[in-house]
């Protein structure tokens, strides 16, 4: 069963918790003889790969949850290959299908009023908007508009817009609408139609249509502000959880597709070969983009179907001769998924795989497996394989294809985890130029792509005329030890907590939450409006005190939930959402959270260590290194490199670790990261002995005590020792006294903490490591 990542979880509840703010407090437009409730508006702005459909489920669950009668949720999107996809996570046998609780879930075209008459649960419906797209509904595809299937004469659109339970009451609507930056015009007017109580919008790149503008310009106005409306998921989270590669590898080639193709597979092969060196279960593969029908040296002119196979020039035919004929890939493991014209006289080879059927033969292709797929940009939104780590991108010939379109194929990292290769942690793309100027191009709009989406990835680019990326591979083999979260000691101080909880079964005030909402007066063709004021609303709705609980530990820090035992029948108690015991549990939770931060304790594990793998740098951009584990490092700020060259004279074994993608150590705080990830690591006789040089900031909360005291092994193992360094002298108190020397950091005997200034690197190397022998030093290089 799935988790929700800490960043995931972050901002599901933001979701809910806007929404449940947003209950009793609504926006209504119109007049007040004729209001009109704003639906509460949300926008989730998350990189590819980040988990949108598991934030938007959870959030969901989070919002049926408040909701009575239970909400009918409309998920949409473009693409039916999303919507499958979706569909088939969340219902009963899938992998998310437990994010959504109780739920019903089920496709529009089995929209039955009796259902939503009966079912008392949430009901989840999903369709393509291509479903109800048209502007003349008798002729809606699927049958949307047609007579239902009870023969009541509703419409399904009719009866979506009433959506009467077994009281008479209309049930609340959510629209879930994901990669929504395909959200048009005719499609918000229509779902406006359907009065929803909730637009929850996902999107990498938002764009909102005019209509939907408006409908959130009533909540600008009404002092709901652009943060408030957006919910945005930090791309450094999504990079640190290993849900995304951490380096887009960017390649130029002035030569010929075969001299192009052939550089990638040879990197293709490294990566197979270091994949089954650290016995890492994965299988790289490949795409290619190019045009289709084009004659491969002429972008404007066709490529005539009607003559032999072995003549034609179509760029798919190429690239999938030169694979096969040239390069010894086996046909059936290489795919073209593109509308090439084929002539009924002039047939393709029997072993030549060919789908161009869209939508039609997207199942047989994803069944396949392809490990060389061949594509234009047709290739539907929704296919994304983690297994994707190369790109051969065609940008000759004025090809119009754009870079920005194929990087969420190769971005998302398989297996949600990063490996010690390098190599295995970078999205490759081979670009074939046939003019400098078009790869510079590229590389500005790359650069202005994940400088916005995803600015922790790093970029690694080498120009048709310059030295290729090269993986540089550790001399020696060398492990850290990993650490885990050992909960025993906060056992108790939470069942203290837990036992002081208040019993609110006969506390009907303390349970019951009112709100107020505002009412913005419009007068019809102009754009005056004029606001109310507040007025009292209807109670709220209300839920469990174990619901409140358990989503407030959760978005704090989930594992206080291994300890947290709420089978006591006072978390059965219904409690109105913002009532004075929703805010008191919610306060229960919080203490419950940070009791358990303060006890838990950080410990050595027994096994799994983390193995040091190779690097992938640029020769032109590297300090070069004698005792270091790699011969060069690069991008080393003035601080580590200074670090580096002291620890390098040393003579013992050190590596320096890649920020997000290296050695992390959980961090036990209340936040989205979830681990921390020293700079250096250096080996002793007798220890490991890890230094960061810029986490001062971590040293000041629960999160710094903790890194300081990682409880060793008792059975001999070597020790993993914590160090944090500073520039300048700092006192405990993190009163800065000068910028001279160095400030070494740890704690004293009664767990406070200490500072030890140092005139020099040198000095306060030898202090930290007092095994380093700088006379006679030991090259490994």
């Amino acid at each position: 069963m799935i988790s929700l990542l800490p960043f995931q979880r972050q901002a599901s509840t933001q979701i809910a918790d806007r929404f449940i703010e947003y209950q009793g407090n609504e926006v209504l437009k119109g007049t007040k003889n004729n209001p009109q409730s704003v639906p509460f508006f949300q926008s989730l702005a998350a990189l590819t790969g980040a988990g949108k459909t598991v934030i938007l489920a959870d959030a969901v669950a989070q919002i049926a949850a408040v909701l009575k009668p239970a909400p009918v949720i409309l998920w949409l999107s473009k693409g039916k290959v999303v919507v499958e996809q979706s569909f088939a996570n969340l219902v009963p046998s899938g992998k998310y299908n437990h994010l959504l609780g109780l739920a019903t879930v089920r496709l529009l075209n089995e929209y039955n009023p009796a259902d939503v008459e009966s079912d008392s649960a949430p009901l989840v419906y999903f369709a393509t908007v291509g479903t109800f797209n048209q502007k003349d509904m008798e002729k809606g595809n699927r049958n949307i508009f047609d007579a239902d299937i009870d023969n009541t004469g509703t419409s399904t659109w009719d009866a979506l817009r009433t959506r009467t339970d077994s009281t008479g009451s209309r049930r609340p609507l959510v629209v879930v609408y994901d990669e929504a930056q395909n959200l048009s015009e005719q499609q918000t007017g229509l779902l406006l139609q359907l009065q929803p109580d909730a637009i929850l919008l996902a999107s990498a790149t938002m764009r909102l249509p005019q209509l939907m503008v408006q409908e959130v310009e009533h909540l600008k106005r009404a002092g709901r502000t652009d943060d408030w409306l957006i919910t945005s998921v930090t791309s450094s989270a999504v990079v640190s959880e290993g849900l995304v590669k951490n380096t887009v590898s960017m390649a130029g080639y002035r030569s010929p597709m075969e001299e192009t193709v052939s550089a990638m597979l040879s990197d293709m092969r490294e990566a197979e070969e270091a994949a089954a060196e650290y016995g890492i279960g994965v299988q790289p593969k490949a795409i290619y983009v190019c045009n289709t029908n084009m004659l491969a040296d002429d972008a404007y002119r066709k490529d005539a179907p009607q003559q032999p196979f072995g003549q034609r020039q179509a760029p798919p035919i190429l690239i999938w001769r030169y694979l096969t004929e040239q390069c010894g890939i086996d046909p059936s493991e290489v795919a073209v998924y593109a509308n090439l014209e084929v002539h009924r006289d002039y047939p393709l080879p029997a072993d030549f795989v060919l789908f161009n059927g869209a939508d039609k033969d997207y199942d047989s292709f994803t069944a396949g497996n392809y490990r060389h797929i061949i594509f234009n940009l047709t290739l539907q939104e929704g296919w994304d394989d983690p297994s994707v780590y190369f790109a051969y991108v065609d940008k000759s010939m004025e090809s119009n294809i754009q870079i920005t379109q194929v990087i969420g194929r190769v971005l998302r990292q398989p297996g949600v985890t990063h490996y010690p290769p390098q190599r295995l942690n970078t999205a490759h793309f081979y670009v074939r130029v046939d003019r400098n100027e078009v790869f510079n191009d590229v590389l500005n709009e790359v650069a202005a792509r994940l400088g916005n989406d995803a600015p922790e990835v790093r970029i690694i680019t080498s120009a048709p005329s310059g030295n290729k990326p090269r993986e540089i591979k550790a001399k020696l083999k060398r492990s850290i030890p990993r650490t885990a979260l050992d909960s025993r000691s906060a056992v108790r101080p939470v069942e203290a907590l837990l036992a002081g909880m208040l019993d609110y079964s006969e506390a009907k005030k303390s349970t019951t939450g009112t709100g107020s909402r505002r009412i913005v007066e419009q007068v019809i063709g102009t754009p005056t409006q004029v606001e109310s004021g507040w007025e009292d609303y209807q109670e709220s709705n209300k839920v469990s005190a174990r619901w409140v609980f358990h989503r407030e530990v959760l978005r704090l820090f989930p594992r206080a939930l291994d300890v947290a035992d709420t089978a006591d029948e006072l978390f059965d108690v219904q409690v109105g959402v913002g009532s004075k015991a929703f805010e008191q549990i919610k306060d229960l939770a919080r203490r419950v959270a940070q009791v358990y931060i303060e006890n838990v304790r950080l410990v050595q594990r027994k096994s799994n260590p983390f193995t040091v793998g190779s690097i992938l740098t640029r020769e032109d951009e590297v300090d070069r290194f004698s005792n270091a584990l790699h011969s060069v490092y690069d991008q080393l700020n003035p601080l580590e490199r200074t670090f580096a060259r002291a620890l390098d004279k040393t003579g013992l074994v050190w590596f320096r670790n890649p920020p997000r993608t290296g050695y992390g150590i959980p961090l036990v705080s209340i936040g989205d990261t979830e681990n921390f990830y020293p700079d250096f690591t250096v080996w002793t006789d007798d220890s490991v002995v890890c230094i960061d040089t810029k986490g001062a900031h971590i040293l000041q909360g629960e999160a710094g005590r903790k890194l300081l005291t990682v409880e060793p092994r008792n059975d001999g193992a070597t020790e993993l020792i914590i160090k944090f360094v500073t520039p300048g002298e700092i006192t405990s108190s993190f009163e800065k006294i000068n910028t001279e020397g160095y400030t070494l950091w740890g704690l004293k005997p009664d767990g406070s903490r200490r500072a030890r200034h140092f005139p020099n690197i040198e000095e306060l190397i030898a202090d930290l490591l007092p095994s380093a022998h700088n006379e006679d030093t030991i090259r490994i290089g």
